[in-house]
C-alpha cells in the first residue's frame, strides 16, 4: 500500500486566493464612497432647501399681512355696500310715498300744467273771486307739485349715483375678494411645495444613508470572510510546508537508498570483475603449464586446455513503479500519491467553482503519467474550460472515473483501457492554479460524485 500523505493547495494558489476577497473589498469601498458623496451632495441640497424654506417663510409672512390688510378692506367695503344698500331702499320708500302724495293732490293736473290751464279755470268761475281763489288753488297746485317733481327728480339722480357707487364697490369688493383668494392660493401652494421638497430630500437621504450601511455592513462581512480565509490560508501554507520538508526527506531517503543499491551494484559488479579476471589469469597459467609440459605431444595440448570461463552480464533493475491495485478492484492512478486538496467543502482557489470540490486533487510535476484507476471504456477525452484536457472513462460497475488538467491525453472516446493504461500527462490546463491532477468519481456522467478516497483504500 503506497503511504498517503494529505497537503493543501500551493503558494501560487494562496494568492489568487486572496485576489476575489480584494477585489470585493475594493468595489465596497468603492460603492462606500459613491454614497457618501451622494449623502454629501443631499445634505448640501438639503442645506439650500432649508435656507430657501427661510426665504418662503418669509414670503409666508407677507403674504399673510397682505391677506389680512386685503381682509379689513373687505370689510370696510361689505360695510359700505350694506349702507349703501339700505341708503337706496330708504329712497326707493321716500320717493314711493311722494308718488303717492302727488296723485293724492293733482290727480288731474299734469305736472306739465300751463298758463292756459288757469284761465280755463278762471273762465268756468261764477265770480271773479272765486276764479282768483281757483287761479290761485291751482297756481299753489302747480307750484307745489313743481317743488315735488324737483324733490323727486333730485332724488331719483341720487338713487342712479348711489346705484352706480354701489356697483362699483361691488366690483371692486369682487376683485378684492379674488386678489385674497389668489393670495391664499399661493399661499397653500408655497407651503406644500416647500413640504413635498422637504419630504423628498429626506427620504432621498434616508435611503442614501440605508444604502451606505447596506454597503458597510457587506464591508464588514467580507472583512470578516477575508479574515477567515486568511487564517485557513495560513494554516494551509504550514501544511504545505510541512509536507514539503517530509518529501524533502523521503527524497532524501530515497536516493540514499538508490545510492546504496548502486554501491551494491557497483560491488557485485567489481566482485565479479575480479572473478571474471582470476579465472582468466588461471586460464593463462594452465595453459602455458601445458605448453610447457607437452612441446613434443602438441596433439594433447587441445584436450587438456581448460575452456575460458564466460560470466553473464547482471540485469539492469527496472526503475518503473506501477499502480498498485486494491481490495476494492480500484488502482491509484499516479505512482505516487500526494493530496492537495480533499473531496467535498473547501475554500475555492480561483472563485470559479464554487466551495463544493468534487474530487480529490494530487500533486505532481508536469508530465507526470496517469494511469487509469479501473478497465473501462473511454466516455470523453478533450478540452473544457474548466477541467481542461480530460479524460472520461464509464465502469462497467456504473461509476465514472475523471481524470482533469491534463498537459496531454494519450486516448480517444470509445477505446477499452485496462486497469493502468497510460491515460496522458499530468498538467494545469483550464481552470487551475498550478500543476496536480483532479480525480474524481461519479454514479452518474458529471452528477452524483461520491468520495473516491475510500475506493483507493485512503
Amino acid at each position: 500500500m503506497i503511504k498517503l500523505k494529505k497537503i493543501v493547495t500551493c503558494s501560487f494558489a494562496l494568492s489568487l486566493l486572496c485576489m476575489p476577497i480584494a477585489t470585493q473589498a475594493d468595489t465596497l469601498d468603492d460603492k462606500i464612497n459613491e454614497q457618501e458623496q451622494k449623502i454629501e451632495q443631499l445634505q448640501k441640497n438639503q442645506t439650500a432647501s432649508e435656507q430657501e424654506l427661510v426665504i418662503i417663510k418669509e414670503n409666508v409672512s407677507q403674504i399673510e399681512k397682505e391677506s389680512y390688510k386685503i381682509l379689513q378692506q373687505k370689510n370696510t367695503e361689505e360695510q359700505t355696500l350694506t349702507n349703501l344698500i339700505q341708503k337706496i331702499a330708504d329712497l326707493k320708500e321716500k320717493i314711493a310715498k311722494r308718488e303717492e302724495q302727488i296723485q293724492k293732490q293733482a290727480r288731474n293736473v299734469q305736472t306739465n300744467q300751463n298758463a292756459s290751464d288757469i284761465l280755463s279755470v278762471m273762465a268756468e268761475s261764477d265770480s271773479i273771486n272765486e276764479a282768483i281763489t281757483k287761479a290761485y288753488a291751482v297756481t299753489k297746485l302747480i307750484s307745489a307739485n313743481k317743488e315735488i317733481m324737483s324733490e323727486q327728480q333730485k332724488d331719483q339722480a341720487e338713487l342712479e349715483t348711489l346705484q352706480k357707487k354701489s356697483e362699483e364697490k361691488l366690483q371692486s369688493l369682487i376683485e378684492t375678494t379674488n386678489e385674497l383668494q389668489a393670495k391664499q392660493d399661493e399661499l397653500t401652494k408655497a407651503k406644500l411645495d416647500q413640504e413635498v421638497k422637504i419630504n423628498e430630500l429626506s427620504a432621498s437621504l434616508a435611503t442614501e444613508k440605508k444604502q451606505k450601511e447596506k454597503f458597510e455592513k457587506q464591508k464588514v462581512e467580507a472583512e470578516k470572510k477575508r479574515q477567515e480565509q486568511l487564517k485557513a490560508l495560513a494554516k494551509q501554507r504550514a501544511a504545505e510546508e510541512a509536507a514539503r520538508k517530509k518529501a524533502e526527506e523521503d527524497a532524501r531517503k530515497a536516493h540514499e537508498q538508490k545510492q546504496k543499491e548502486l554501491a551494491v551494484a557497483a560491488e557485485k559488479e567489481r566482485i565479479a570483475n575480479e572473478a571474471q579476471a582470476q579465472s582468466l589469469a588461471a586460464q593463462k597459467e594452465q595453459k602455458q603449464k601445458v605448453e610447457s609440459s607437452n612441446e613434443v605431444q602438441t596433439e594433447n595440448n587441445t584436450e587438456n586446455s581448460t575452456p575460458v570461463v564466460s560470466v553473464p552480464e547482471v540485469p539492469e533493475e527496472d526503475n518503473v513503479t506501477k499502480p498498485e491495485e486494491n481490495t476494492s478492484g480500484w488502482s491509484v492512478p499516479l505512482a505516487s500519491l500526494v493530496i492537495t486538496s480533499p473531496f467535498g467543502n473547501r475554500v475555492d482557489p480561483t472563485g470559479a467553482s464554487g466551495t463544493s470540490h468534487d474530487g480529490i486533487d494530487l500533486a505532481g510535476a508536469s508530465g507526470t503519467p496517469v494511469f487509469a484507476a479501473k478497465a473501462g471504456k473511454v466516455v470523453e477525452a478533450g478540452y473544457h474550460w474548466s477541467a481542461g484536457n480530460h479524460v472520461i472513462i464509464q465502469h462497467a460497475d456504473g461509476y465514472y472515473s475523471y481524470y482533469m488538467h491534463l498537459s496531454s491525453f494519450s486516448t480517444n472516446v470509445g477505446a477499452s483501457v485496462n486497469a493502468g493504461t497510460l491515460l496522458g500527462g499530468m498538467g494545469t490546463t483550464g481552470n487551475s492554479t498550478g500543476v496536480h491532477l483532479h480525480f474524481g468519481v461519479s454514479t452518474s456522467l458529471w452528477s452524483n460524485f461520491v468520495d473516491p478516497a475510500p475506493l483507493l483504500g485512503i
